[in-house]
């Protein structure tokens, strides 16, 4: 992703070079090409006002200017977008880019043609704890395009606690396991908006032993959707620290290594240990950020794992938490677009022997 500032964004919306086009019909000049509108209750376009199509050498933008949307307190943050968007060349697109209090901006998505309607859900990871998020599309078409454009239909952000929604156990391990090695296991059940591993480690009595993992990863239909603690997706190895950590007001405690061996797991990885915090009884687990993987035919979960357990009053257990809504923190289904600011960056329309168009020459 690129980063830029307010000034950089709008700079993108200077004046698109490019040779003048033909267009179907014959209209007087107009202020605007394609302009950001409300066209009907709950539908938002950028197109020609009146018509259904855009134009071409269209840089136009809409930016959220109501009430400050604060994303402060929550664990995990999921923002939905209802659109449609058709065009007819690479060079025409709409682009979503969200900021903090500062006014730094980040492209985060590029919307993709289609002919169908479309939802787009992103787990805003690198927003936890904004005060202040702003929203801007850039509509942009640099080239000889003349279709429907690009419209919003509705924007949702929900927020979610760790240990909210509902827990799903997938195994437990007890007393006559002994296990060790690489894991793969399908958890393809986890369906909800939001989802977050959870590993629990504990004893009923005053034991020394311990459960260690390492090298955890989500694959969606084969594509690696677990945020890492440093940031990106990929695989967890436990290099930078630790999940967030829920010890029960016990002396449990997850933690990068201890004084164990762990056999083929080779590098830094996160244990849990009763010997190095003992006490009766012993109980902590640790929780995954939130991700999503709503909609995906086949869900596996990989680890690696050292459990080695004394007697019956250990165990190692594995599961999620699904959240299937969370807190609402922001909804617009466009009744007016009060709260939103239009710009329009594109050429004037001139009127040509093709017709009225935005023209560069």
């Amino acid at each position: 992703m690129k980063t830029l500032g307010l000034i950089a964004v709008l700079a993108v919306s200077a004046v698109m070079a490019a040779n003048a086009v033909s267009v179907d019909t014959i209209e007087p000049p107009t202020e605007h090409n394609a302009q950001w509108n409300l066209f009907r209750e709950g539908e938002v376009r950028c197109d020609r006002e009146g018509l259904d199509v855009y134009g071409s050498n269209d840089c136009a933008s809409l930016m959220y200017t109501g009430q400050p949307i604060n994303l402060c307190g929550y664990d995990g943050v999921l923002m939905s977008i209802d659109y449609f968007q058709l065009t007819t060349d690479e060079g025409d697109y709409c682009e979503l880019y969200l900021g903090d209090e500062d006014h730094h901006y980040t492209l985060v998505h590029t919307f993709e043609g289609s002919d169908e309607f479309g939802s787009l859900h992103l787990m805003l990871d690198d927003y936890y704890g904004v005060r202040d998020l702003h929203i801007y599309f850039l509509w942009v078409s640099d080239l000889s395009g003349v279709d429907k454009g690009f419209r919003v239909f509705s924007i949702e952000i929900n927020g979610v606690l760790w240990g909210e929604g509902e827990y799903t156990d997938v195994f437990t391990w007890g007393s006559p396991d002994d296990v060790t090695g690489h894991q793969t296991l399908d958890v393809s059940d986890m369906t909800g908006n939001m989802v977050c591993l959870a590993f629990e480690y504990g004893t009923e009595v005053d034991q020394q032993r311990w459960w260690a993992i390492d090298n955890v990863e989500i694959l969606a239909d084969g594509k690696s959707v677990l945020p890492l603690q440093a940031g990106g997706y990929g695989v967890e190895d436990f290099s930078s620290g630790g999940w967030y950590q829920d010890r029960h007001g016990l002396p449990g405690e997850w933690e990068i290594d201890t004084d164990h061996a762990t056999g083929d797991m080779s590098g830094e990885n996160w244990q849990c240990d009763s010997d190095a915090h003992p006490g009766s009884p012993y109980q902590a687990e640790t929780l995954s950020p939130w991700f999503r993987v709503h909609g995906e035919k086949t869900v596996i979960c990989e680890f690696d794992t050292w459990f080695s357990p004394m007697d019956a009053g250990d165990y190692a257990s594995f599961g999620f938490y699904d959240s299937s809504a969370g807190d609402l923190m922001f909804f617009e289904q466009f009744h007016d677009l009060d709260d939103w600011y239009a710009h329009d960056s594109g050429s004037n329309v001139v009127l040509t022997s093709w017709g009225a168009i935005k023209a560069n020459f």
